[in-house]
């Protein structure tokens, strides 16, 4: 619907001068230690919201407190330790 309006997609002067300007920096300006931290953080992160979310569905729903169990036990772990090398991380700068 907006797409059929001449220069819909054209910001107007007042866009343009009230709009941040704002500088993304290069991924190539960080460490290469800094990216591998950051990158192991991502997947603990992950690692542990998978298990607790799959965790707390299989106790929720079928009531398996073994495999769900295990499962939140696992993630909450995972939380723990991320939140620990996070800390070390941040304390090194």
């Amino acid at each position: 619907m907006l797409d059929d309006l001449p220069f819909a997609d054209e910001e107007s002067e007042a866009e343009q001068e009230l709009a941040p300007s704002v500088d993304i920096p290069d991924s190539s300006a960080a460490s290469t230690e800094l990216k591998r931290q950051f990158w192991s953080l991502v997947l603990v992160f992950n690692a542990a919201l998978l298990a607790l979310s799959v965790g707390a569905m299989l106790v929720g729903f079928q009531g398996d407190w073994d495999a769900g169990g295990s499962l939140l036990a696992a993630g909450a772990i995972l939380s723990v330790y991320g939140s620990y090398k996070y800390r070390v991380y941040s304390r090194k700068d």
